[in-house]
């Protein structure tokens, strides 16, 4: 499947369930009205965002006998009759998010049922963005705001809709200290006031999947909380015949106030988005406790900072 093929194919499949499925319709609809609340924490954006209807992700069950009670979402038997599936790549469907927080919203569910992991999954992650240049992939990991920590999958949106990536293109832009070099990959390191990470540059996948694996290898464990992998969440796109992969290593799943029972209680399980810059909360009344310092308090909590530095990779 050609990239602009694919593009178009992701494109006619929105516009389709949006004429055949009532819920992604009214969910679609109701995204144009949603608030949005945009905060700037010195150099960084976060465009805070009321969505209502992702409060079943936010307030997803993902420990291991919670997920065992319940029936898997993304397998083909769980489906909805109303939700059309494409072939995107021979072990991937695209199918159409039917809570969506952008504007155009993919997922991309493995077609068998596989735990939510990286490692052995990152070629077809590369392969994925680089079909469907244009859009960027990205990656929760089990207990980095995966709603379905047992079923492996990616999600797909535009480019550019994360303030993240145009933050980290500046930062290019700029220098950023090289971290490893291996064949035609670059690892750089990139520090902010909200989160610290990496950037992967690579014209060859080869090359790329070497450099993350050294990565992954070298990101901590919390064996405690019972990690199979470091917690991380991937970002992905391809362009100008070179993949820009950032990886956000991760400290913890949830901040405090999300366990918290008296009035600093915050509804939040930040994934992927919620880190590239895109913080969605499901209820009013935490949309109007938003903060500066609020914002930065919670991302210091579920990243990791300057630390970053010490990884020998």
């Amino acid at each position: 499947m050609g990239q602009r093929n694919a593009m178009d194919i992701a494109s006619a499949l929105l516009e389709r369930q949006k004429k055949s499925w009532p819920l992604l319709a009214t969910n679609y609809r109701a995204l144009e009205d949603v608030k949005i609340k945009t905060v700037r924490i010195q150099e960084e954006t976060v465009r805070v965002q009321y969505n209502p209807a992702r409060i079943l992700s936010s307030n997803a069950k993902v420990e291991p006998h919670e997920v065992r009670q319940r029936p898997c979402f993304l397998c083909l038997t769980s489906l909805p009759a109303a939700q059309e599936k494409i072939a995107i790549h021979p072990l991937y469907w695209l199918l159409c998010n039917p809570y969506p927080i952008f504007q155009a919203h993919f997922t991309l569910p493995y077609r068998y049922h596989r735990a939510q992991r990286i490692l052995p999954y990152f070629a077809d992650f590369l392969r994925l963005s680089k079909n469907l240049s244009g859009y960027t992939l990205f990656y929760n990991g089990p207990r980095c705001g995966a709603s379905l920590p047992d079923h492996l999958h990616f999600q797909a949106v535009m480019s550019g809709e994360m303030p993240l990536e145009a933050e980290v293109e500046r930062k290019l832009k700029k220098g950023l200290p090289i971290v490893k070099r291996l064949g035609t990959a670059t690892l750089y390191w990139f520090s902010d006031s909200l989160r610290s990470g990496f950037v992967l540059l690579s014209s060859n996948s080869a090359d790329a999947l070497r450099l993350f694996e050294s990565l992954y290898h070298a990101l901590p464990l919390q064996p405690l909380e019972g990690d199979e992998e470091p917690k991380m969440n991937l970002f992905a796109n391809y362009k100008d015949r070179q993949w820009r992969i950032i990886i956000v290593p991760r400290r913890a799943h949830r901040p405090r106030q999300y366990w918290a029972m008296d009035e600093t209680h915050f509804l939040t399980s930040p994934g992927a988005a919620d880190i590239g810059g895109l913080f969605v909360v499901p209820r009013q009344e935490d949309f109007a406790k938003v903060t500066p310092a609020l914002l930065q308090d919670i991302y210091g909590q579920v990243c990791w900072g300057r630390e970053l530095m010490n990884v020998r990779i």
